[in-house]
């Protein structure tokens, strides 16, 4: 059975600029691709399925001996689907993920080589850039995260009361 410590994020260093790119940058790029891959195959999934269903329900209708409750049932799969992905956001995360992925790449490709903002600056003074990047992006993209998730609870939420006053 694996240890708490072992489920959850490790924990990184920004005493030095091998343990920092081994534990932070590197851990965080692949856990972006992780998450991306993840969700990527989530959107890809559920809007085929919704394509595929919504261009077979006309030619089900039109098909006489067949029992209206198929095309019904495909109608209500994409509902459904149009639904979760609307609630889940498989699309965005995707997008998010894999542009994070990207950028912690490129940061650290550029930190390597000092190129870009990295040209010119001592070690420490580059070693400094790159946390502050790093760490700032990371922060926004977590920021991203939870307002899309608590602006879709908040629009849930205001859907099912609809008398909610909102300060006007």
């Amino acid at each position: 059975m694996a240890s708490e410590t072992e489920l959850s994020e490790p924990s990184y260093s920004a005493r030095n600029v091998e343990d920092y790119l081994r534990t932070r940058v590197d851990f965080k790029t692949d856990a972006y691709r992780k998450k991306g891959d993840r969700y990527r195959w989530c959107y890809l999934t559920s809007a085929s399925i919704s394509a595929i269903a919504v261009a077979t329900v006309p030619v089900l209708i039109n098909l006489h001996d067949l029992p209206s409750i198929y095309p019904t049932l495909l109608s209500l799969l994409v509902t459904v689907l149009v639904g979760i992905e609307g609630i889940f956001h498989w699309r965005e995360h995707w997008k998010n993920y894999d542009l994070m992925k990207s950028f912690l790449r490129q940061e650290a490709c550029l930190f390597q080589a000092k190129a870009g903002v990295y040209h010119a600056k001592t070690e420490a003074e580059a070693f400094r850039l790159l946390v502050e990047r790093v760490e700032e992006e990371i922060a926004k993209e977590r920021m991203q995260t939870i307002q899309m998730r608590t602006t879709h609870s908040s629009e849930q939420n205001d859907n099912k009361n609809p008398n909610l006053n909102h300060g006007n």
